[in-house]
């Protein structure tokens, strides 16, 4: 239930699709609850909550959610069950196939790939369980929908499914409802909740749930080498996690205590992006990340690394840099060529203003749709 790239795409499909033809309801997994959820009810979408759905492996909840997810078909009666991340794309789509034999019921399986699993930082016997759970469930569903082209390329190079499943969908977001807040309001409230001034500051930034896949060790030890050029340098990630005790102890380690700062879970964490002098991502692996496309939309220059569909939203020297994933090196020589570099920063900043029209959410929600019903 926490706030990322998958439960964006929920939220949206929810509040999009033409609730004329569709009745949509909501499954959701453990963890804390966040607005996200209370907004869907409050526009009359029921909501599910499975209490053992995680996100870890845990074979005592694993096993018992599989009788939960059977339960929950059986009130529901779904006619198409559209299933979201890793673990619960694999028992999830064999437990909807197990029901539509039962109930012999017309039920349509789709699954959207948000990055496979077993591509993140691993170890080797957890990457083949990952592999082969989505090799396993693959024969049950009926269409992989995929938010990048390096994904469905991967999908079918890893004998996932046939080729006649896969579809690539980009991911899109309203522009229209894309209301940042001014750079000058953005900031005064961060320097609010990092209790730092940071006015005359340039400001790199991200959006990131502080998970290890974000890699955000990476861009600490970048910021280390890039404060110690520039004085007037900062670093704000916003976003919230599991690995926050680790990476406040790396920064104070490195000395930045007063340079990076985790200002946790902010709601609408996008508005706040024109705070930014630079956009930074620096993750190890990812599907195709919401938070570019509204970097791109807040016409920011960007320095990202080269995973999963990033290459299809930046295209390197034309909107922005791209540099090898855990290479902190790479990733402050790029961040200082922007700096230092005030036309890059300009020929960035007007690239992405026009880049961003191709990622459109009535474009993803059309595409969805034609899925469902085909």
């Amino acid at each position: 239930s926490e706030w990322g790239g998958a439960q964006k795409y929920i939220y949206d499909l929810a509040n999009g699709l033409d609730k004329n033809k569709y009745i949509i309801e909501v499954g959701v997994g453990g963890g804390e609850e966040r607005n996200w959820l209370k907004n869907l009810q409050s526009k009359g979408i029921k909501i599910w909550r499975l209490k053992h759905v995680v996100r870890e492996i845990n074979l005592w909840h694993d096993f018992l959610s599989s009788f939960e997810l059977y339960a929950l078909l059986c009130k529901s009666k779904p006619d198409i069950v559209h299933l979201n991340s890793s673990k619960i794309g694999s028992t999830g789509a064999v437990i909807s196939w197990i029901y539509k034999k039962t109930k012999n019921k017309e039920l349509k399986i789709i699954y959207t790939v948000h990055g496979f699993v077993f591509l993140e930082p691993l170890p080797i016997l957890r990457k083949k369980f990952y592999l082969w759970s989505e090799r396993i469930s693959g024969s049950f569903k009926d269409k992989i929908i995929c938010v990048s082209e390096h994904d469905k390329i991967i999908g079918l190079n890893s004998h996932i499914a046939n080729h006649q499943k896969f579809i690539t969908i980009h991911n899109g977001i309203d522009l229209d409802e894309s209301d940042f807040l001014s750079k000058n309001e953005a900031i005064k409230k961060l320097s609010g909740k990092i209790f730092h001034k940071i006015k005359n500051k340039k400001i790199i930034g991200t959006l990131a749930n502080l998970y290890s896949t974000k890699g955000l060790e990476y861009l600490i030890r970048a910021a280390k080498k890039l404060t110690h050029q520039n004085p007037a340098l900062i670093f704000i990630v916003i976003g919230e996690g599991m690995m926050r005790k680790s990476l406040e102890q790396k920064i104070q380690q490195l000395n930045l205590a007063n340079k990076f700062f985790l200002p946790g879970y902010l709601p609408k964490a996008f508005r706040y992006l024109k705070a930014f002098d630079i956009f930074c991502l620096s993750s190890i692996k990812e599907g195709f990340p919401y938070t570019l496309i509204e970097a791109l939309a807040a016409g920011l220059p960007i320095v990202t690394t080269r995973v999963g569909g990033v290459i299809e939203i930046v295209e390197p020297d034309v909107n922005g840099l791209v540099v090898p994933p855990q290479r902190p090196n790479e990733l402050a020589k790029a961040l200082q060529k922007i700096l230092s570099n005030k036309n890059l920063q300009e020929k960035f900043n007007k690239n992405n203003l026009k880049k961003i029209k191709k990622f459109n959410l009535q474009g993803m929600i059309k595409k969805t749709e034609e899925v469902y019903s085909n």
